[in-house]
């Protein structure tokens, strides 16, 4: 059994309960108006973006040469949270800006079965693909396909990934409880969630 597919751990049961008052916290200290759940994304399926994303786009790849991927994000959500606990690769264009076609629903459709199979509750909580050097956008295309995946689940997320700006540096100036200011240096994870 893969080990993002058992139970949660009396520990990570903890972990989630303490991140959502840290949440709830800064929102009460804050007045931020809550637009959307924030996305909690596991490090494994962060990862499996990545590696499949420099699959067809990287360094080695002449860029005139680089290709977009699509994948599914599963996981759960709640009241709060909307929780990715793995990535699955689905396919990958032939150029960019391609369009999810009755064959990658077919897939779809396989993987939400697997997991109705295996009763963990995990179900697909949204897609991913790659922007490579393209930045972090939703095309035309993209919102159509966002749309028809978020019509059935409010939740369900689009992640887009550029390998490019992943690691990149950027500063960022924070206030501090008492009003001064400081620089932060912050790298970039080169993806943005879009719902």
């Amino acid at each position: 059994m893969s080990e993002d597919f058992k139970k949660p751990s009396d520990d990570e049961k903890s972990k989630k309960e303490d991140l959502k008052e840290v949440l709830k916290e800064n929102q009460e200290e804050e007045h931020i108006e809550k637009i959307s759940k924030p996305v909690v994304i596991r490090a494994d399926a962060y990862k499996t973006i990545i590696l499949y994303s420099s699959r067809y786009a990287n360094k080695s790849i002449p860029p005139a040469e680089w290709k977009e991927i699509y994948g599914i994000l599963i996981g759960t959500s709640d009241e709060e949270l909307v929780y990715v606990e793995r990535a699955e690769a689905l396919t990958f264009g032939h150029a960019t800006d391609v369009q999810l076609d009755e064959r990658h629903y077919g897939f779809i459709e396989e993987i939400q079965e697997r997991l109705d199979e295996e009763k963990k509750g995990y179900y697909m909580i949204g897609w991913f693909h790659s922007h490579p050097g393209l930045g972090l956008f939703f095309s035309y295309i993209d919102l159509i396909n966002q749309l028809g995946f978020q019509a059935k689940n409010d939740d369900f997320c689009g992640l887009v990934f550029d390998h490019t700006l992943l690691g990149k540096k950027k500063e960022e100036i924070i206030k501090s409880e008492n009003g001064s200011e400081y620089s932060m240096t912050k790298y970039d994870t080169g993806f943005e969630i879009f719902k």
